[in-house]
This record gives C-alpha cells, structure tokens and sequence, in this order.
C-alpha cells in the first residue's frame, strides 16, 4: 500500500483534495444540500458528455474497455482490475442492497419538493447509498498504478477520470455527493490493500506462462472484454429506452 501510495503522489493528492472538498460540503450544506447545490450546476452543452462519462463508471464498460488496452502487455493486471472491481462491487453492492437498503436517491428524495435535474430520461430512485458508479471508477482506476508505472501527466489525468466520473453521478441526479465520497473511498482503499496480497500473485502466475498458454490468456481476455463492452452499451442504451 505503501509503495503505491509513494510512487503515485500526485494522483493520491489530487484524490485527497476531492475527499477533502466533499466532506467539507457535506458538513457545510448537509447530505441533501449539497446535492442540491451541485446539481443545480449544469447547462445543456453539458449534458451529454456528462451522461456518456457518467456511464463510464459502468463496470461492463470501464473494465473490459482498460482490457482492451492493457491485456496483451499486462494479462496480470487485466485479471487484477477485473478481480478487485469484482470483490468490491460486491462490498458496494451489499452495502446498498443490504446494509442502506432504505437509502433512497434524490429524485425519490425530493419528489414534489425541489427540482432535481437529469439527462436523457436517466432516472433512478432507490438504493443510493454507496455510488457503484463511482466505486468501481475509483477501484479499476487506482488498480492500474498497481502494474504501471505513470508519470505525473498521466497520474493527474488518472485523478481527473476518477473525480469527473464520480462527480457526474450527482450532475445526472442519480446520486447525492455523500453516495459519491463513500464510493470513491471504497474503490480506491480496496484496489490500494489488495495489491500485495491479489496482484503479486497474479504477477507471479502469468510470468510463468508458456508463450502459447500467455497468447491464449490474451485472446480469451481480448474476446470477452469486446463482448462485455457490447452488451454493456446495449444494456445502457435499453435503459434509457
């Protein structure tokens, strides 16, 4: 955890300040307020890059899309990212199913009370509490300083995915920033811990590979990254429908 944390100062900095500000809006403004505030801030020029980012943080399409890029240098990095987006999407998902069942999202919220926008007829209304959106942005992302090493440009550029990914789950009206904070915190600790324990080994496993059994890795992760990123944009797409 450490060494990450070390090596990656400028990405964990620019995460420190996000946290930073957000928990400093919610004791200003409070759970519901600063949801409010924000998500008053938007125009329509922004609309929909902010709906195509938003669903970035889709785990059917921010995994298999970092596949795509990453498995023929890194296969181990490709099984870590797709195993710590697993372990602590389900964590998030038990949380918001189990834990903060009762936590429901600002449109249910504030029905009849204040105006809530959204973007093309993307609306949710219960299970808010985490964002998974934002957790499984903030897990695959950090995962990556895990098996690559980033220079200051592409650690900042890493936190800005991170933060806009998030953030845009507040501007759709899907999430209240608290929702947001938790799922970043979440997504980024568990990639961070986990490392050591799951990367290394994975590390260890593939580098023994044969170059056929390394070639067939690949192609296997190749084929089902572009699967999943097709039934994720179809899935997105009948939603929205």
């Amino acid at each position: 955890m450490t060494n990450i944390i070390k090596n990656n100062p400028v990405f964990f900095s620019f995460i420190g300040i996000y946290w930073l500000f957000l928990g400093v809006l919610l004791l200003v403004t409070g759970y519901e307020g600063s949801f409010l505030l924000l998500n008053a801030m938007h125009h329509p020029l922004l609309d929909y890059p902010m709906f195509l980012l938003t669903h970035l943080g889709d785990a059917l399409i921010l995994t298999p899309f970092l596949a795509l890029l990453l498995a023929r240098k890194n296969p181990a990095l490709v099984l870590y990212i797709i195993a710590i987006v697993i372990i602590t999407g389900l964590f998030g998902q038990f949380l918001k199913n189990v834990i903060f069942d009762e936590c429901d999202r600002p449109l249910k919220i504030f029905d009849g009370i204040a105006h809530v926008h959204t973007v093309a007829g993307y609306r949710l209304f219960h299970n808010s509490f985490p964002s998974g959106h934002s957790l499984v942005a903030a897990a695959a992302l950090t995962a990556c300083f895990s098996g690559i090493v980033m220079n200051k440009i592409w650690q900042t550029l890493t936190a800005i995915a991170v933060i806009l990914i998030s953030y845009t789950r507040t501007y759709v009206g899907v999430h209240f920033p608290g929702d947001v904070l938790a799922g970043t915190i979440i997504g980024v600790l568990g990639a961070t811990l986990l490392t050591k324990p799951l990367y290394l080994p994975l590390l260890k496993w593939t580098n023994n590979f044969s170059v056929k059994k390394r070639k067939r890795t690949i192609s296997i992760l190749l084929a089902i990254s572009g699967i999943s990123v097709i039934a994720g944009i179809y899935l997105i797409y009948s939603s929205i429908q």
